[in-house]
């Protein structure tokens, strides 16, 4: 078992699981660790279906640690350019582009989801956004 990852945060990612998205079911389990970033294999009791850490993330498939992705990117607004940030970071344009790409794509589905799921309107999705953006400069 692996001590370090919080199983109750994750969830079934199979959509054909009677478990989807329900966190804290006690169905998730640790497999084992893979890759260069030595990501946790994940597997469901309720389907058998195994899942990376990672997936649903904008990190998943990446070899790239996390922070150094986040760091990059939180350049962005800095360096005012794509360009400007390759040289700042020393990651080539094309993977940064790859990287935003990713973490655009993933802002959107999480958009989507509170106005389609939660059904929120467009003020209440910027107020939340707007706490999560303070509450990680705490």
């Amino acid at each position: 078992m692996d001590l370090e990852l919080d199983l109750s945060e994750f969830c079934c990612l199979n959509e054909d699981c009677q478990d989807y998205g329900k966190k804290d079911k006690g169905n998730i389990r640790f497999k084992e660790r893979y890759g260069k970033q030595n990501r946790a294999l994940l597997r469901c009791k309720t389907c058998n279906r195994c899942f990376s850490e990672t997936r649903g993330t904008i990190f998943f498939g990446l070899d790239t640690p996390d922070e150094e992705i986040l760091r990059t990117l939180a350049m962005m607004p800095e360096k005012g350019s794509i360009r400007g940030t390759a040289r700042a970071s020393g990651h080539d344009k094309d993977v940064i582009t790859k990287w935003l790409d990713l973490a655009g794509a993933h802002c959107q589905e999480v958009t989507d989801y509170f106005f389609q799921e939660l059904e929120l309107g467009q003020v209440q999705v910027d107020e939340i956004w707007s706490y999560i953006k303070k509450r990680k400069k705490t």
